[in-house]
């Protein structure tokens, strides 16, 4: 019987939303994510210009195609990614994304100091 449970609980992590890998590309920081067999890329950046929408810049896509990407700004890097979060989850029908459990990203980021 603990044999079968934990086989379960093994197939359950492997589905469970994680972070991949983390990596610096430019002046922001990349987060690959997968769950269930899809794929998410997370990249956040500080302001890079005056012109800039807020101080912190969000990006999102899933596959391996930068195609689809959400982009959104906030005051800091968690409000940046709860902004693309809510945006990709109000579009993720339209634009054929995968639903992904934001609150599960922002609690991983959290845990690795990137928000």
């Amino acid at each position: 019987m603990t044999s079968e449970r934990a086989k379960g609980k093994a197939a359950a992590n492997a589905r469970a939303l994680r972070i991949t890998d983390q990596f610096r590309k430019n002046r922001g920081i990349v987060y690959d994510f997968r769950c269930e067999g899809d794929r998410l890329t997370v990249c956040i950046t500080p302001r890079s210009n005056e012109d800039d929408e807020g101080d912190w810049r969000a990006e999102a896509w899933s596959g391996p195609a930068n195609v689809n990407v959400v982009r959104e700004w906030g005051i800091s890097p968690a409000e940046a990614v709860r902004a693309v979060g809510d945006s990709w989850t109000l579009h993720h029908a339209e634009h054929s994304l995968p639903a992904f459990d934001w609150a599960g990203v922002e609690k991983a980021l959290g845990a690795v100091r990137a928000i």
